[in-house]
């Protein structure tokens, strides 16, 4: 097994050692899992989910999964008790007894929902883009359309968005366009909200994810541990990896260090 950086590992053992509890945070896509062409293709390895196994064993750790997929389909992915899951970049979680959805969020989904429509129509003529409504966000997916059509897709997607007012804004992600409701809610509050709900004790967060909404996290989370996977022009988080290979290996030493 490759050892994780030298100074991330040296800065978990010490604070490990004087708090009661880790908080651990994973992004899914980019972070757990290589991204996708297909948004629908991504599934945990054997491996992967042998270390979340036996993180979520751990009495020390509490583990929670945090993505822009909806809840539902999160879950299916991996399909583990004792792990935490944050869907829609943090507007609705569930696991360990907790239970929560962003009022505001549910409150547009009918709006959402027939901006998806709209948004579906208008780009059935350019093969690759992919709208996918999730509920209480959307995602417009472009990996897999031509260049050529970019620039037609983000106006396609910024003129409908406008449309609707001040419901909705529109957050670009690698080769996605994310559409979210205009709240004061995001992965980041969710982090706060998690963390706040795990009782009074001396907890050390760590966080990990690939996406521009994982730097809501990082500024949050200023003197905890933070890691952006994948290439980092300017990021809040304190370290960096290079991608899922490298988030597997340090997963497996914490959680062999756990169990030490």
């Amino acid at each position: 097994m490759s050892q994780p950086p030298a100074d991330l590992v040296s800065e978990i053992e010490a604070r490990a050692r004087s708090a009661s509890l880790i908080s651990l945070f994973l992004d899914f896509d980019g972070t757990l899992v290589p991204i996708s062409g297909d948004p629908a293709a991504p599934r945990l390895d054997p491996g992967a989910a042998a270390t979340l196994q036996l993180l979520s064993s751990q009495d020390s750790l509490v583990t929670t999964i945090i993505s822009g997929r909806a809840i539902e389909d999160l879950y299916t992915r991996i399909r583990m008790q004792g792990l935490i899951y944050a869907g829609n970049h943090g507007l609705e979680i569930f696991g360990r007894r907790f239970r929560f959805v962003e009022p505001v969020a549910s409150a547009r989904r009918g709006a959402l929902e027939r901006l998806s429509e709209e948004l579906a129509l208008a780009l059935r003529p350019l093969s690759g883009a992919i709208v996918e409504c999730k509920g209480l966000t959307a995602s417009v997916h472009y990996r897999l359309a031509a260049e050529a059509d970019w620039a037609r897709i983000q106006q396609t997607v910024y003129t409908a968005t406008a449309r609707q007012g001040a419901l909705f804004r529109v957050n670009p992600g690698r080769k996605v366009f994310d559409i979210m409701p205009r709240t004061n809610w995001h992965k980041g509050a969710a982090v706060q909200w998690i963390n706040g709900h795990l009782g009074e004790r001396e907890i050390l967060t760590v966080y990990l994810g690939d996406d521009a909404s994982d730097e809501d996290a990082f500024c949050v989370l200023p003197g905890e541990v933070t890691v952006k996977v994948g290439a980092a022009a300017a990021t809040c988080a304190r370290y960096q990896m290079s991608g899922p290979s490298d988030v597997h290996e340090f997963l497996c030493w914490l959680a062999h260090t756990l169990r030490n």
